[in-house]
């Protein structure tokens, strides 16, 4: 069986690696120069087909000229998959596990999402997030860049070709929690429901008083990503996101969002719920 860490480090190595490399204008030829291999082999890194020994991997982190967060980052994140002790330290105004979370969501084919508290970050209005953001202390240029990072989440929806699946199951209370005021509220709710005009984006909405399901108090995404690759669970936590990878817990959590959103109420009841919250009326 597969170690959990060793797929979901690898997957989000190679996404990551790809993102670096892409970002850097340089073809497959030029890291394969570098570490005297195929193009073939970087492909099959950057699928997460075959891992990286941690001496190629900082050539590579070399070659693309990553900032020493990153670096240190990529390297631990290796160290564990190949089942040595990681370093620990992040730092930097985006921090590294959240640009490793991105490259998985920027590489899925569908994202399914489940919170009690949270409205999913690629649905979130710019005012919903600047909120949640200070919340939690960020403040200037960090809190801008974040929050830029955030928004540029939003074209995964609209302008990628195709796009990204989304089924996300929502809490009332949610949708009722106040964040940042009434205002704020009412443009978030109100963005949701043009976002589920899209064809490829449903939402459903838990009712108060739904009783216990399986995903209560907890906010996972399920990510399906192409090529045959596994799915992972990102499990959302204060001090980032965790992923799993084992077959057994893919296949029980997909069993729990089945039965958390036949639970819920349906994508046009949902609709109508959100409709009323927004103008108010219940």
């Amino acid at each position: 069986m597969t170690n959990p860490h060793r797929s979901a480090a690898r997957i989000q190595i190679g996404t990551t690696l790809r993102r670096l490399r892409e970002e850097a204008g340089l073809p497959r030829e030029r890291p394969a120069e570098v570490l005297n291999c195929t193009n073939t082999k970087i492909g099959n890194i950057e699928t997460t087909v075959s891992g990286i020994k941690q001496a190629e991997l900082e050539k590579l982190l070399d070659l693309y000229e990553v900032d020493e967060a990153t670096r240190e980052d990529l390297l631990a994140l290796n160290s564990e998959a190949h089942r040595r002790r990681p370093k620990s330290k992040i730092g930097g105004l985006i921090a590294p596990w959240l640009r490793r979370v991105l490259d998985v969501e920027a590489s899925a084919v569908e994202a399914v999402y489940s919170s009690f508290e949270l409205v999913p970050a690629v649905l979130q209005t710019e005012a919903y997030a600047r909120t949640l953001m200070t919340s939690i202390g960020l403040a200037g240029e960090a809190l801008e860049k974040n929050l830029r990072l955030r928004m540029d989440r939003r074209s995964l929806l609209t302008d990628r070709e195709p796009p990204l699946r989304l089924w996300a199951v929502i809490a009332e209370p949610a949708l009722r929690a106040n964040v940042g005021g009434p205002e704020v509220m009412r443009e978030q709710i109100a963005h949701i429901l043009a976002m589920t005009e899209l064809e490829h984006v449903n939402v459903q909405v838990m009712p108060e008083g739904a009783g216990a399901h399986p995903l209560l108090g907890t906010t996972l995404t399920l990510f399906r990503l192409p090529d045959k690759l596994p799915s992972l669970i990102s499990v959302d936590t204060p001090f980032g996101d965790h992923f799993l990878d084992r077959p057994e817990q893919v296949e029980k959590v997909a069993r729990w969002f089945e039965y958390t959103r036949a639970k819920a109420l349906g994508v046009d009841e949902s609709r109508e719920l959100l409709s009323q919250i927004t103008e108010g009326t219940r």
